[in-house]
C-alpha cells in the first residue's frame, strides 16, 4: 500500500483530488490540514463531506485507517509536522495555495505560496517522498500569449502577484534536489462537470459572474437605477478563449498522471477548445437580466457606472484579452484518453455553470434577508 500526503486538502482542487485519490487507488491519505476554529481532523471532515455531497458521491470513504488530518501551518520549517509522523510517503501533493491577490496581501500571498511550496518540498524530501505533484496554474504565462508550451515559465511576466507568486514557486522547485516533480497547471477551475457544484469557496468565473449579479445593487447605490437597460462597457477582447476546467475532471487526470506514472515534468490540466468570451459574457448578462455588455478596447467614454465595475473587474481583467493557447503535448504523450481531453464546453453546459451559481447566489441573499 502506498501513502500520498496532500496539503490544501479543505480547499476546491485538493478536496476534489482527496476523493479521487480515495475512490481510484488503494492508497493511506494524510492531509495537512491548519487548525482553525475547530480542529484538523474536523476542518477535513467537513470540507470532504461537503465535497462528496456536491459532487453526487453517496460515501466519502473516509475513515482514519485510509486518510486522517494532520496539523499543519505552510509557513513553518517542514510545515510545522515531525517527517516521522507521516513518512515514508510516497507522493506528496501541494494544492495549498493563498489566492488573495491585491497589494495589501502580497507578502502574506509570497510567504504562503513560496516559502509555503518550500516548507512543503523540505518536508516531502524528508519524509522519503519519491514524486513531489505541484498544483501551479496555466496562467504563470502572465502576459504572453501564443501556443504556451508545457516547459518552465520565464520570471516578470505576471499580471498580478498571485502569477508572480506561482511562477517563484515553480522556479524554486526546478533548482531542488530530491524527490521528482510533476507541475500540474490547471486553467480556470469551475464545479463538477455533472453536478456544476462548487464545494469550497467560489473565485475566477464565479467572482466575475458575482460581480455582475450584483450589478443592480451597484446601480442603486450610484444612483442610476434605470441603468439596467443600458449595455455596459468592458475593457475585453469578444474572441479571447474562456478556459474553464471541471473541478472533478482536473483531479482525475491528475490522479491518472500518478497512476501511470508520469515521468517528472510539466502538464497542462487545460481545456483543448475553449469558448470564447463574447457568447460567455452574453450569457452572463442575459441570466442576470441585463443587456449584453459592449467589449471596448479602452475607457474613452466611459460612464461612472463602467468606470465602477471596471474597478471591480481590476484583476479579471488579464482573463478577458489575449489569445492564449496551452499546448497539452506532454500530457497527451502520457494520458492519450485524458478526462480533460474530451469534455465539451458549450452554451447549454456554461448556463447550467451560471444557473448552479445563480441559485447559490439567491439562497445567500435569503439566508442575509432572513437574519436582518
Amino acid at each position: 500500500m502506498t501513502t500520498h500526503v496532500v496539503t490544501g486538502a479543505t480547499g476546491l482542487v485538493g478536496a476534489a483530488l482527496v476523493l479521487e485519490l480515495l475512490t481510484r487507488t488503494d492508497a493511506t491519505v494524510i492531509c495537512l490540514v491548519r487548525p482553525g476554529r475547530s480542529s484538523a481532523t474536523e476542518r477535513l471532515t467537513t470540507a470532504l463531506t461537503a465535497a462528496a455531497r456536491a459532487y453526487g458521491r453517496e460515501e466519502t470513504n473516509v475513515d482514519e485507517q485510509i486518510c486522517r488530518a494532520v496539523p499543519a501551518d505552510l509557513t513553518q520549517a517542514r510545515c510545522g509536522v515531525d517527517p516521522a509522523e507521516i513518512g515514508p510517503v510516497d507522493e506528496f501533493w501541494h494544492c495549498a495555495a493563498d489566492l488573495r491577490y491585491e497589494d495589501r496581501h502580497r507578502d502574506l500571498l509570497f510567504a504562503t505560496n513560496v516559502d509555503g511550496t518550500r516548507h512543503a518540498h523540505d518536508l516531502a524530501r524528508a519524509a522519503g517522498a519519491t514524486v513531489f505533484n505541484y498544483v501551479s496554474t496555466a496562467y504563470v504565462a502572465g502576459r504572453r500569449t501564443g501556443l504556451l508550451r508545457e516547459e518552465p515559465a520565464p520570471a516578470g511576466l505576471g499580471n498580478n502577484h498571485y502569477e508572480e507568486s506561482k511562477t517563484a514557486a515553480e522556479h524554486l522547485l526546478a533548482a531542488t534536489t530530491g524527490p521528482a516533480i510533476r507541475v500540474l497547471r490547471p486553467s480556470i477551475v469551475i464545479g463538477h462537470s455533472r453536478t456544476m457544484a462548487v464545494a469550497g469557496g467560489r473565485t475566477g468565473l464565479y467572482t466575475i459572474h458575482r460581480r455582475v449579479h450584483q450589478l443592480d445593487r451597484m446601480l442603486t447605490l450610484l444612483g442610476d437605477a434605470g441603468g439596467r437597460g443600458r449595455p455596459l462597457r468592458i475593457r475585453a477582447e469578444a474572441d479571447s478563449p474562456i478556459n474553464v476546467v471541471p473541478v472533478d475532471l482536473v483531479a482525475a487526470d491528475a490522479v491518472a498522471l500518478s497512476t501511470a506514472g508520469a515521468p517528472a515534468g510539466t502538464y497542462h490540466l487545460t481545456h483543448p477548445a475553449p469558448m470564447r468570451l463574447r457568447p460567455g459574457l452574453d450569457l452572463m448578462f442575459a441570466m442576470s437580466g441585463l443587456a449584453a455588455p459592449l467589449l471596448v478596447g479602452g475607457d474613452d467614454g466611459f460612464t461612472q457606472i463602467d468606470r465602477e465595475f471596471d474597478r471591480r473587474l481590476d484583476f479579471h481583467r488579464s482573463y478577458m484579452s489575449g489569445q492564449k493557447v496551452f499546448d497539452q503535448s506532454a500530457l497527451r504523450a502520457v494520458l492519450p484518453d485524458a478526462a480533460l481531453l474530451s469534455w465539451t464546453i458549450d452554451a447549454p453546459t456554461l448556463e447550467r455553470v451560471f444557473g448552479w451559481h445563480l441559485d447559490q447566489l439567491s439562497a445567500t441573499a435569503s439566508v442575509r434577508a432572513a437574519v436582518r
